[in-house]
């Protein structure tokens, strides 16, 4: 099962969807650069705010496999053998 990882990007301040601060930097183009680097791709661009004009809250996603959700080997077969097919063919031509 897949699971998505949310936060969103205002002005130099990473944040979690409930508002708690993740990581904060000196300059935007250095906090984008860092959700890139960790994975994180854009979902969403929030318009800036009437009241703060400027400020806009760039909404990030990331996907994130559950461990205990794998798919897990039910039997064992045995791989294709091309080479033993080849000499089957043989024994069978006229």
């Amino acid at each position: 099962m897949i699971h998505w990882e949310h936060r969103y990007l205002l002005g130099t301040m990473i944040f979690t969807v409930a508002g708690d601060v993740v990581r904060d930097f000196d300059d935007e183009y250095e906090a984008w650069r860092w959700l890139e680097q960790e994975g994180w791709g854009l979902a969403a661009i929030e318009p800036p705010d009437p009241v703060r004009p400027g400020a806009c809250k760039y909404y990030f996603r990331r996907r994130v496999r559950e461990q205990s959700q794998q798919a897990r080997m039910t039997a064992e077969y045995q791989a294709f053998d091309s080479q033993d097919t080849e000499k089957q063919g043989r024994r069978w031509r006229y």
